[in-house]
């Protein structure tokens, strides 16, 4: 299924990270194996460059924004 850049509407290509571990948690949170994601895959725009990521466990990242 292709996935579409939402800033160019240009079709994405799957890519991976290359440095391990990327670690994702809520900015107004003390980092914990509660708290931290992971990062399983992404997809990049070839042609304005956006990156978009996917978490491996986003349920660890639930609340308010502040």
């Amino acid at each position: 299924m292709d996935v579409n850049c939402p800033k160019c509407h240009s079709v994405m290509t799957k890519a991976k990270l290359d440095n391990h571990p990327i670690r994702v948690y809520k900015a107004d949170v003390q980092p914990s194996a509660e708290t931290i994601s992971g990062v399983k895959s992404c997809n990049v725009c070839p042609d304005c460059g956006y990156i978009e990521l996917y978490a491996t466990n986003p349920e660890k990242i639930k609340g308010k924004i502040h």
